[in-house]
This record gives structure tokens, sequence and C-alpha cells, in this order.
């Protein structure tokens, strides 16, 4: 071990240079970096020597590490009105070539574009595993006193070299998952942004014929995620296509395997130090095995849980005690004016208002019957059953809200696109666009809307129950949501941040069929359970 170690310095001493390294930076200086604000000074600059181009690129590239920034905005909008500036200067020139090539894959996967989504995600994979090794590298170096004088350091020489600097090291090499997933101007990082790529691919792969490929993509995401339903059953699939004999000795990627195992030991490590030590580790990730930390730990982890959670339900019961008190003084006030707001034309005849908000017990609610004829309904179903793919909006999980069902869907664009291929009735494809545009005009009108909607998403879905698993059922088709909001049940709390889709006001189901039992729709308090 020792004679590895001496090596491993010896050879670290002679790479590096003679100064003190550049890449060690104060955490000031290293928060400006961060925050690229260089690049503020040097738009200036370059403004001032009549180097617009460099001005606009410097400009962009502080404004998308910085979204709320009004000057910079201000200064962005100015400099699209002159004369001579191009749309390919407004240049990220500190973009992260893993994060781009990621974000083209997604963005071609999204579009229904395989091949193109492939070429940019594998790339975007290529790149991770270069700024992974770059990162990875620069954690190599002295020890960091954290704020205290050096002077004052008192340890052993195993609990100097180990359980202080290693563990830093390794610490710091772990971050590095944080690293690679945080994006500017972003204050939470992708989430599983590694195993994320494996996701899109063995879909991609799919949908482009390549079943080998996805096979070895949907055995790689698995290694993160052994108990995952849906790649589960997406694995089976493509197994029952390819063939057992073809399929079976097909592994995950090697790198991959690689790339966990090492984790796992650095964790392990990593986890070891916390318990015994008691130097505190954050994994980065939400794939880790249970039994790589300590049962020690764990049981110390989930009673500190347990007590967060439990003075969090004291001071959520307190809150509410003092929010319905205040909602009820206020809701007196309040609910006079929006029933006498709402209750505008529907526009469209045959149309009418079956339950209002008062009926709903709520506020900017209504439930409408006759919006559609029983053919228009008809032939929108037979578009469905036509166009509709297996998981589609869901990255392919066929069954992503129970595996009690599964769901098909189709976008307004698709059913275009298909009808414009011949695949189906063009007349069909039109109707879904104007049955969208009409729902949207009903919902401006009834709630005298002062402001236009405008369309996030339109999705034209079916789910099916899947016979052998209804038996005993207790699971929801769809669990208790909020559209514009992450709900957090426990906590009685709505935070509005993505995923959720924040800029959404309004949401409207149109139901085409009622020959079905269960999905009913209901509303709930807060807490996921209680209905309203």
């Amino acid at each position: 071990f020792f004679r590895g170690l001496l090596r491993r310095a010896a050879c670290l001493r002679r790479c590096a240079p003679p100064a003190p390294s550049r890449y060690r930076l104060g955490d000031e200086l290293e928060l400006e970096f961060r925050k690229r604000s260089p690049y503020n000074y040097l738009q200036v600059a370059y403004f001032k020597i009549n180097k617009v181009a460099k001005a606009v690129a410097a400009a962009h590239t502080f404004f998308v590490a910085n979204p709320e920034h009004a000057e910079m905005r201000q200064n962005l909008e100015y400099y699209q009105m002159m004369a001579g500036v191009k749309e390919d200067d407004f240049t990220d020139l500190e973009a992260r070539p893993h994060l781009t090539e990621f974000r083209l894959g997604v963005r071609f996967y999204t579009e229904e574009q395989p091949a193109a989504a492939i070429l940019h995600l594998e790339k975007a994979l290529e790149e991770y595993f270069v700024a992974d090794t770059e990162c990875r590298a620069l954690c190599e170096g002295p020890y960091d006193y954290e704020g205290y004088n050096y002077l004052e350091y008192n340890a052993d020489l195993f609990q100097a070299m180990t359980a202080d600097h290693y563990m830093q090291v390794l610490s710091c090499k772990q971050g590095c998952v944080t690293e690679l997933a945080s994006q500017p101007g972003r204050e939470k990082p992708l989430e599983d942004f590694l195993p994320s790529h494996f996701n899109y691919l063995q879909f991609a792969y799919y949908n482009n014929g390549n079943y080998e490929k996805a096979v070895e993509c949907a055995k790689t995401f698995l290694l993160f995620f052994p108990n995952d339903e849906v790649m589960k059953q997406n694995l089976a699939y493509y197994t029952a296509v390819l063939g057992e004999t073809l399929a079976g000795p097909i592994e995950p990627r090697e790198e991959i395997r690689a790339y966990r195992q090492r984790s796992l030991m650095e964790k392990q490590l990593l986890f070891f130090s916390y318990d015994v030590f008691g130097i505190p580790f954050v994994d980065p990730d939400t794939w880790t095995p249970e039994d790589v930390i300590p049962k020690r730990l764990r049981e110390k982890q989930k009673a500190e849980r347990e007590t967060a959670a439990r003075i969090s339900e004291e001071i959520g019961n307190l809150m509410k005690e003092i929010e319905t008190l205040v909602e009820e003084k206020a809701k007196e006030a309040a609910d006079v004016s929006k029933f006498i707001r709402e209750g505008g034309p529907l526009v469209y005849e045959g149309a009418s208002v079956t339950m209002s908000s008062r009926a709903l017990n709520g506020s900017q609610r209504v439930v409408v019957d006759g919006v559609l004829s029983d053919e228009e309904c008809r032939e929108l179903q037979r578009l469905s059953n036509a166009a509709a793919s297996a998981g589609d909006g869901y990255r392919g999980k066929t069954s992503p809200h129970t595996p009690s069902e599964t769901f098909h869907g189709v976008t307004v664009l698709k059913a275009l696109k298909l009808g414009q291929e011949g695949k189906v009735a063009l007349r069909s494809a039109h109707l879904y666009y104007n049955v969208t545009e009409k729902v949207r005009r009903m919902m401006e009108s009834y709630f005298r809307l002062e402001a236009p909607l405008h369309f996030s998403y339109s999705h034209l879905v079916c789910r099916t129950a899947i016979d052998e698993k209804q038996e005993g059922r207790t699971d929801n088709s769809h669990e208790v949501h909020v559209d514009n909001c992450i709900l957090n049940a426990e906590a009685l709390l709505c935070v509005k941040e993505p995923p959720a889709y924040t800029f959404r006001d309004y949401s409207a189901i149109l139901y085409l069929n009622g020959d079905f039992e269960g999905g009913a729709f209901y509303f709930t308090e807060l807490d996921a359970k209680t209905e309203t």
C-alpha cells in the first residue's frame, strides 16, 4: 500500500508545476468564477473597443448563469437591435460539451428523431467521461485545512493521511457527480444524470430498430436501478423480440460497470469514515444500494429522518391551524367575488355547465358537458387507436402512473405529421387540433380571463387496465398531484419548481368515453388524502 502511495506521490510531484497550482482558488474567487463575473466586465470592455461580436458572446455567457440580472437582459436586448449582430454571436463561451450534447440528444428524442438522438447522447457520454476524468484529477492536491491554521492541525500519520486528507480527496471526487450535472443558472443539478442517458438511449435504439443496443442500454441502466419495473418490462420485451439466444449474452457496458464499482468502493470508504471518524459525507446519487452504508450509520440516519419528519409534522399542523383561521376569514370575503367573476359564456352551442366552483367546493373549477358530439368523440378514439404509441411523453414507460395500466398517447404535432404522411386520416388530425383550440377558447370565456391562454402541452391519451393486475387492486390510476408545483403531502406544501410545470395556470381534461369502471376525478387537501 505504502509503496504504491509513495510512487503516486512522486509522480504527482514530477508532474505538478513548481509554483502553487493555478487551479487552487480561494472560496470567494471561485464563487466569482462560478457566477461568471469576469464576463460582465469583458462585455463592457469589448463594447468600448468596438468588438461587438465578442461583447455579445461575453454578455450572453454571463446571462446564462445569471438569468435574473436585469441590466444584462437590457444589454442583450440592445445588442439584438444593433445592425450587424448575428444570431450566432449569442454564444455561451463556457458551455460544457457533455451538457450541450445531452440537451441536443434529449431535444431530438422529444422530436422523435431517434437516429439524431442516439448520435448526440452517445457523444454526451463520451464527453461526460472526459469531464469526469478532469474533474477527478483536479481533486488531487494538498490538504485543504478548511479555515483553520495548519500550524494548529494536530493529527498522527494515519489520521492525517487517511481519515482527513484521503477522505477529502474521495469526497471531492464523488462531488464530480453533482458538478457535471449542474447547469448554469439552475439551483439544482440534474438528478441521476449519468443513468438517464441510458434511459433515453434504450428507447431511442428501440425506435431506431436496433434491439441489440436497446438490450445493452437497458441492462446498463439496471446496473444503477436493478428494481426499476418499467425498465425490466422494456428489457423483457426487447429480449422477446430479439430472442433469448441473441439477447442473453449481451452485457451491460463495461466502462459503466467499472465506473459503478469504483464509485461504490469510494462510497464504502466515505460512509465508513462518516461512521467511525464523524467526517460528514452527502451521497450525490440516489442509486446507491442501502447495504453500502454501515448498519449503525443507517440506523442513526433513520432516527434523524424520523425526528426531522416529526418536527416538520408538528410545525406543519401548527401552521395549518393558523392558515385555516386566516383562510376562513379571507374566504368569506373572496368567495363572493370569485363566483361573480366566473360564469362567462361557453361560446359554443350544445355545451353546458354541470358543476360550478361552488358545487366543486373550490374556486376556478368547472365541469362542462356537451363539448363534443358522440361522433367526434368516436373519431378521436379511432385516431388514438391508430396513432398513439406506448409511453409517449414518458420516455417510453408503458405504465408511467401505475403498473396496473398501460398508457398510450399522441401529440398534436405527431398526429398532424402522420396525417400528412397518409398514415391516419388528416381530417381526424385536424379535428384533434381544433378540439384543443375549442377548449382553450371556452376556458378563456368562462373564467373571463383578461389575458389569453397559451398551450404548454396537448395529449390525446388512452389508459387501459391490464386484466391480470386488477384483482385486489387498491392503487390510483394516477396519483394525487398538482400540475404546476411539487406536492409534499407530509409537509403540507406545494413547491413551485421544476420538474413541475410551474408556468401552467389552468389544466383541462376532456373525456371521450365513459364506458369504464373507476377513474373517478377528485380534489384533495394538501395532505393528498382528505377529499374536498
